[in-house]
């Protein structure tokens, strides 16, 4: 499996996006575009569905070896045996989360630079920073925090950070300009008429200098 240095696109189920679609074929074309990491994320769904779906996401990603994380819920990254969990600012903080995943990944939304450095200091493992550009993916969504702010995370960050919001593979070069080589994508993925290929095309322009 791969680590949190090798994260350059990282994924997601699709949630609302896979309504009349088969998602697990969703997520299995996003792999196959060369996605490093999938992340659990269905809030529509109840516990047990998130559970039963997130079985077989876990099948697929220990498959084709790809870093599988859950949104949110520590209980359920554990029985799923998920490389990691992602905690949001209104989830319970790392320091409660650490001795109950031990080794495994703990990621942290933030949405400005002290919150950052808060994620850093507290140990997380890697960080989502943004929203870079408006989006609609979230409906409590934070205030936009620009790419100007986004190059300014590089020097205070010693952990792999991740931009998020609204990126696009049209704007993508803005992010890549403000210093950042890994995105988190959601809608501009799944509205694609091929997924695989938009995550493609979307990998490349992100490894093309590394």
């Amino acid at each position: 499996m791969k680590s949190v240095d090798d994260i350059h696109l990282y994924c997601f189920t699709p949630g609302p996006f896979g309504k009349g679609k088969d998602p697990l074929a969703m997520v299995e074309a996003e792999i196959r575009g060369g996605s490093d990491v999938i992340q659990l994320r269905e809030k529509q769904m109840s516990k047990r569905d998130r559970l039963e779906f997130g079985m077989k996401v876990r099948e697929l990603t220990r498959r084709h070896g790809v870093m599988f994380i859950v949104n949110d819920d520590v209980d359920l990254a554990l029985i799923l045996g998920a490389d990691g969990v992602h905690l949001g600012q209104n989830d319970i903080p790392i320091q409660f989360a650490r001795p109950l995943m031990g080794e495994k990944i703990i990621g942290v939304s933030t949405h400005s630079l002290d919150q950052v450095m808060e994620a850093v200091n507290a140990g997380a493992d890697y960080i989502g920073f943004g929203p870079i550009f408006g989006t609609n993916t979230k409906e409590d969504t934070e205030p936009v925090v620009g790419v100007g702010l986004l190059s300014r995370v590089k020097n205070i960050c010693s952990i792999p950070y991740v931009a998020i919001g609204g990126i696009t593979k049209e704007n993508l070069v803005e992010v890549v300009a403000a210093g950042c080589n890994r995105v988190a994508i959601i809608s501009d993925i799944f509205t694609a008429n091929n997924i695989e290929e938009k995550c493609r095309e979307i990998k490349r322009q992100l490894t093309m200098n590394t």
